[in-house]
C-alpha cells in the first residue's frame, strides 16, 4: 500500500518553490532525490504523506509550481519529516 506521494518537478529551484508552498499550507514535506524506479534523470522531489496528498498537490498548484508527475508509492519511513 502506497505511504506517500512524490511530486517530481523540472529543477531544484522549483522544488524548492514548492517546499515553501507545502510549509506555508502547513503541509509536512521533504526533499529527497528522484528514485530511480521514477526517473533515470538527477534531481529531488517532493515528498508528502500519502494522506496529504491532495492538499499539497492543491498548495502546489495555487502557488504555480510546476509539477511534472505525481507517484503514490511506499517508502520506508526513517522519522526524517514528510511522514508524520
Amino acid at each position: 500500500m502506497p505511504t506517500h506521494t512524490l511530486f517530481l518537478v523540472p529543477s531544484a529551484n522549483h522544488a524548492v518553490q514548492g517546499e515553501r508552498a507545502l510549509q506555508a499550507a502547513a503541509v509536512a514535506c521533504r526533499l529527497i532525490p528522484v528514485p530511480r524506479t521514477l526517473s533515470s534523470q538527477c534531481g529531488v522531489c517532493l515528498r508528502v504523506a500519502r494522506q496529504d496528498g491532495r492538499r499539497a498537490e492543491e498548495a502546489l498548484a495555487a502557488a504555480g509550481t510546476v509539477v511534472e508527475g505525481v507517484h503514490d508509492v511506499h517508502m520506508p519511513d526513517r522519522g526524517q519529516g514528510g511522514g508524520r
